[in-house]
């Protein structure tokens, strides 16, 4: 059998929804590592409409020139050259071995191998984009190794492929980003889906935003999934049943995780972990994003910039955090967010107390609380919780202004109502949710994107 990098038949065993509790286990340079346990780990992914997908992802592009060898820029990104090398499938034992050192097998065309290509450029002509619509032949004449597992993601994209070509339409070359998008999920599915899966980089970063937007029940059922469009890629003969094997996995993916995966690898293209990061929080959804980055894995969204590696294992995750990097509390109800670095807070029964013992904001500055001080809010949390110097922060009175008219609004694409405020929707979350949002709407609010 022809040598291909890497046949991911060794995924570690992932359980089902039915096996022991699933967890995350944050290293934040200080102490014991933290264990976190989703709550709420069956959450639907964060729901994404179809014209703002569009509209981001057009935006994320605009400014990447497509790579000329979107398989080998992948590869690039998520530095699977260096940490990958060369593996042989022995089809008698059924592993995945390394092979040795310039061991590279006569890969010699089959029947089936020509005839797959053949439909695959006629699936491309059909689509109106002769030739190697995908870039699958760029290393060989037949769609073999990794390409096999290209196509069927792509066949699996059919729920967001229009979409993504509506994005890029207005591009020099809109094939070409399709392609690089294509192959930026597939090469980082395949990292996940190596023996002992452990990223770094931007696939770290990939791995903690993804998480944020699907929730975890869905990251698991993803790489599961994966893993048997590849056992099903390698057994199929014919372009059709690789279009069964992709279309199974669509319906495992389903529309809105899709539409975040598209999103995630477009703003990786070219981009470093602390650029990516930048970029999650300005995403469609973030909101959402940052309540479930909260829930699932006891981080601020704005912390997956600083995830400087991520280890997938049969039931816990752990994410290593650098030092410094903010980390919510165990289980978000002792009233409020801890840091690596704490600063020794404050707090005050009144906000008149407050002011009184911290004087004031500063010149054209006011005083902001994070969490706002409604009356839910101090029931549920204490004064104290609230009117803390961990809490209230100097702000200048623009953007004040405008982050207090913003929380008074009606916002569908932020809060997915066309009847609650953004600050009705923020009341139900819990104290570590309602300060991370606090931090991401100002920083929204000041580049203009809310």
């Amino acid at each position: 059998m022809a040598l291909r990098w890497p046949i991911p038949l060794l995924l570690v065993v992932l359980v089902g929804c039915s096996g022991p509790t699933r967890a995350v286990r944050l290293f934040t340079g200080r102490g014991e590592p933290r264990v976190h346990t989703p709550r709420g780990a069956d959450a639907e992914p964060v729901d994404v409409d179809e014209a703002r997908f569009v509209e981001a992802t057009e935006a994320l592009a605009r400014n990447v020139p497509p790579p000329a060898h979107p398989q080998k820029a992948a590869q690039r990104l998520f530095e699977v050259g260096a940490r990958g090398g060369a593996y042989v499938y022995e089809a008698r034992s059924g592993r995945v071995v390394p092979g040795a050192p310039g061991e590279w097998l006569a890969d010699t065309a089959t029947s089936a191998e020509l005839d797959l290509t053949r439909a695959y450029l006629r699936w491309c002509a059909r689509a109106k984009t002769p030739g190697d619509c995908l870039r699958l032949l760029m290393d060989g004449p037949t769609v073999s190794g990794d390409g096999r597992y290209a196509l069927a993601m792509a066949l699996a994209q059919g729920v967001v492929m229009v979409e993504m070509t509506d994005a890029f339409r207005d591009m020099a070359d809109p094939q070409s980003m399709l392609s690089a998008v294509l192959w930026t999920w597939t090469t980082y599915m395949l990292l996940l889906a190596v023996p002992e899966p452990l990223s770094k980089g931007v696939a770290a970063v990939m791995t903690a935003s993804l998480i944020a937007y699907v929730g975890m029940d869905t990251f698991w059922s993803l790489i599961v999934g994966f893993k048997q469009l590849v056992e099903a890629a390698e057994r199929a003969t014919t372009f059709d049943a690789l279009c069964d094997a992709g279309e199974r996995y669509g319906k495992v993916l389903g529309r809105d995780a899709a539409r975040a995966f598209v999103m995630l690898a477009t703003a990786a293209l070219g981009n470093t972990a602390a650029g990516l990061g930048a970029k999650v929080g300005q995403l469609p959804g973030a909101a959402q994003a940052a309540l479930r980055a909260e829930s699932q894995m006891g981080i601020h969204l704005a912390a997956v910039a600083s995830v400087e590696s991520a280890a997938v294992g049969a039931e816990v995750i752990t994410l290593s955090l650098a030092s410094g990097a903010v980390a919510m509390s165990d289980d978000g109800s002792n009233g409020g967010a801890s840091r690596v670095r704490p600063s020794n807070p404050r707090g005050w029964a009144s906000f008149s107390g407050f002011k009184k013992a911290m004087g004031s904001a500063g010149t054209n500055k006011e005083w902001h609380h994070l969490v706002e001080q409604t009356p839910g809010n101090v029931d549920r949390f204490g004064a104290t919780s609230l009117h803390n110097t961990e809490n209230v922060i100097p702000l200048d009175k623009g953007v004040h202004t405008r982050v207090s008219a913003l929380y008074s609004s009606i916002r569908f694409d932020i809060t997915e109502s066309f009847t609650q405020t953004v600050r009705q929707w923020l009341s139900a979350q819990p104290f570590a949710a309602q300060r991370e949002f606090g931090l991401m709407a100002i920083e929204n609010v000041q580049k203009g994107f809310w």
